[in-house]
């Protein structure tokens, strides 16, 4: 449950700490006082998607910082230890928002940074938040499947004729069968685009097969070898440069070893150094070092001429051979500017395309096998599909019964709601979607003689608030959220009825933590720990202000809601009354231990 909040520059907020206590926590106050900005920060706390528009204005960042207690929630901390955020033996979890108006946020889980969707992951069980906004979704049929699959829960396995084939799949609650049904769908819809590639146009099939028939005939005949192609450019520059390479090593040579035109060659005039140096060396031992170089150099230019003799020996002038490194390269080009850049390329195009030929050579055969593989996964989809469907119905007939009796407790005892499933005539696995082949709808009748029909053709605003409560109220026993949160679901009741909604919600906290904002006296009377909401103008700036009330300011803000601005002896009046009758009511509640 959450424990308490703490807020900073978020919105009309510039500082506010809130406590929570188990039971029903209210929050009231005038219209535009921001009680919707708490839950906003709430919102924002558990994951939700922010604006740096949320920034107080004049401030660089807001600062959300919630407690809340998980010791009694072990799938959120599962959900922590997946993350590698540690949790203290007393269960509290510490979340720190910060939203900087620059656009770059922080978020941090008992000390650890996280993102926004480690935050929702670990956050997910944590608390339910229902708005007016979810109103407009009971008229969107399509919710309407959702919702009664989150109720469904695992009255799967209660089905009256178990099918054979869903044996394997024992112990899988509903949503675990709709997990297991999309992954069929998707499987199936796979095989179907392989065969609709197969089978398509048996013209292009065949067009098809004979391009790449071609052209793996012309990849093949080319055998191509990595490395091919820089090795041919190599021998290129050596052939097509053989006569001006020939000639440099011969007049090399000669410049080192015969000399040219009566000049002495390089290996003479080093021998004449050479054996001066030796000759003078008897009168100087100083020239010993240029004398040592001198004969190295003397023993490398003999060297060096004995190499160029035999490279100019061995130099290729073949202009046959040039003419076929040509050929082959102009091959080569030729094939890049179809196949690929390279030769490594063209050879993987060349095994793609193989693989694809084959696939086309042999489509019969394995046409013959998509179709026998959609079949297993069609008749897997029909059993599925059959299992969620009758899990449906038992679970609508009871859904319907449940809401009834809801509404009946809310002030509509004559009121009647139906859960439609319905299927298509003559279902088969290709009217299977991932959520199965049902229609789901919820039907609604106010009053006795009249004919259930769609909740978008006939539910006023006050009607529609209760059979919201209604749904929440079972569905809260379903997934065992411990803490709900409800933004005036009251909305458009009054009366008798606001009172039923008000004892709704407080038998609702009576196992779990609830807050609520609310305009109703009737709701704010029954509260365990009542905040009021106010906001406050200091010269040119506006402050949302949020206190808990003592039991004098509970009255004095319920004789408010009752009566409007101006609180009279006769509001007060009123409000007492009406919390002695709140309190007389929790305790019957209590000493009866009524379930919710």
């Amino acid at each position: 449950m959450l424990v308490e909040i703490a807020i900073e520059q978020f919105a009309l907020i510039d500082q506010v700490r809130l406590q929570f206590t188990e039971g029903m926590n209210v929050l009231t106050g005038e219209t535009g006082a921001g009680k919707s900005i708490i839950l906003d920060a709430v919102q924002a706390v558990l994951g939700g998607r922010t604006s740096p528009d949320v920034v107080r204005s004049g401030e660089e960042r807001a600062v959300i910082e919630a407690v809340f207690d998980v010791s009694d929630a072990p799938e959120t901390q599962e959900a922590l230890q997946r993350l590698g955020v540690p949790v203290d033996e007393d269960g509290l979890l510490v979340i720190r928002r910060e939203i900087s108006r620059k656009g770059r946020g922080v978020i941090r889980m008992n000390g650890r940074t996280v993102t926004a969707g480690m935050l929702r992951e670990a956050a997910q069980g944590l608390m339910d938040l229902h708005g007016q906004h979810e109103h407009q979704s009971l008229l969107q049929t399509d919710k309407h499947l959702d919702l009664l699959d989150q109720y469904g829960g695992s009255l799967l396995q209660d089905a009256a004729k178990p099918l054979e084939l869903l044996d394997r799949y024992a112990g899988l609650d509903l949503a675990g069968m709709r997990a297991r049904l999309a992954e069929v769908v998707e499987a199936i819809r796979g095989v179907q685009a392989e065969l609709q590639e197969l089978v398509g146009d048996e013209r292009d099939r065949a067009r098809r097969e004979d391009l790449l028939r071609f052209q793996v005939e012309e990849l093949r005949g080319a055998r191509l070898r990595p490395g091919e192609e820089e090795e041919l450019e190599a021998e290129h520059r050596l052939l097509a440069n053989a006569e001006r390479l020939r000639r440099t090593a011969g007049q090399s040579y000669a410049l080192l070893y015969d000399g040219m035109a009566g000049q002495p060659s390089a290996v003479d005039l080093l021998g004449q150094v050479k054996a001066e140096l030796e000759d003078a060396l008897r009168l100087d031992p100083d020239l010993g070092e240029a004398l040592e170089m001198v004969s190295q150099a003397l023993v490398h230019a003999q060297e060096a001429s004995h190499l160029l003799a035999d490279y100019r020996e061995r130099v290729d002038l073949d202009p046959e051979r040039l003419a076929q490194v040509e050929r082959r390269m102009d091959q080569l080009a030729t094939l890049k500017r179809k196949y690929g850049d390279t030769v490594e390329e063209m050879l993987d195009y060349l095994a793609r395309i193989e693989q694809e030929l084959s696939r086309l050579e042999h489509s019969h055969e394995l046409i013959a096998e998509l179709k026998a593989r959609e079949a297993e996964l069609g008749r897997e989809a029909e059993a599925l599909a059959a299992a969620l469907s009758e899990a449906r119905q038992a679970a609508a007939a009871r859904l319907g019964e449940q809401v009834a009796r809801e509404l009946a407790d809310l002030g509509m005892p004559a009121a009647r709601f139906l859960v439609s499933v319905e299927r298509p005539p003559e279902p088969t696995y290709r009217d299977v979607t991932a959520r199965g082949w049902d229609r789901v709808e919820f039907l609604f009748s106010p009053n006795p003689g009249e004919p259930v029909k769609s909740l978008a053709k006939i539910v006023s605003g006050g009607e529609m608030s209760r059979i919201m409560l209604a749904l929440k109220a079972i569905l809260a026993r379903v997934d065992n959220v411990p803490s709900l949160v409800f933004d005036e679901v009251d909305t458009g009741i009054s009366g008798r009825a606001a009172q039923a909604v008000g004892e709704k919600l407080a038998r609702i906290a009576g196992d779990r933590q609830v807050l609520c904002v609310t305009h109703l006296p009737q709701v704010a009377a029954l509260a365990d720990r009542h905040f009021h909401i106010e906001k406050a103008t200091d010269g040119s700036r506006t402050t949302t202000r949020c206190r808990v009330l003592s039991p004098e300011g509970r009255t004095e803000e319920i004789a408010r809601m009752i009566g409007g601005a101006e609180v009279t002896q006769h509001t007060l009046a009123a409000a007492r009354d009406l919390i002695r009758a709140a309190e007389e009511w929790k305790a019957l509640q209590r000493g009866h231990a009524a379930p919710v």
